[in-house]
């Protein structure tokens, strides 16, 4: 249980990471790729409430 919400934190953490680079435009990242970022992001953070959770809520 323990290791599961580790991992879920650190889950979070790399998709705060990805939506902190949306909030400041950078010289080597295009829009688009900035834009995916954003999407991974909000995937991820999906990804994680699951797997703190243990897939007791998992929808087709």
């Amino acid at each position: 249980m323990i290791r599961r919400h580790f991992e879920a934190a650190l889950v979070r953490l790399a998709a705060w990471i990805l939506i902190g680079r949306n909030v400041q435009r950078s010289g080597v990242v295009s829009r688009r790729d900035n834009n995916d970022m954003w999407y991974m992001a909000e995937k991820l953070d999906s990804i994680a409430g699951r797997m703190k959770d243990g897939y007791r809520k998992v929808t087709p």
